[in-house]
C-alpha cells in the first residue's frame, strides 16, 4: 500500500530528474543537490513505492514497469 504521508513535492522532484536523467549523480546536478542525498531519496522513493523504479542495467540506469508508469503521470 502506497503511503501517501511519506511523499512530499521535493521527492517527486527528485522523482522526475532521476527519470529523465537515469542517472543518479547527475539527476542530483540538475536538482542541486549530492550525489549521496540523492541515493538517499531513491531508496526513500523505493520505499514508498514499493519498487525499485531504477535498475542497473549493461546499458545503465532503466526505468521499471512502474517507474516509467509515475514518469507518465506527471
Amino acid at each position: 500500500m502506497l503511503d501517501y504521508k511519506r511523499i512530499n513535492l521535493q521527492l517527486l522532484t527528485y522523482l522526475d530528474a532521476l527519470m529523465k536523467e537515469r542517472h543518479v549523480t547527475r539527476a542530483a546536478e540538475r536538482v542541486g543537490i549530492g550525489q549521496s542525498a540523492m541515493s538517499s531519496a531513491l531508496a526513500r522513493l523505493r520505499e514508498i513505492f514499493h519498487d525499485p523504479l531504477l535498475v542497473k542495467t549493461s546499458a545503465g540506469m532503466e526505468p521499471t514497469a512502474r517507474g516509467l508508469e509515475l514518469a507518465r503521470a506527471r
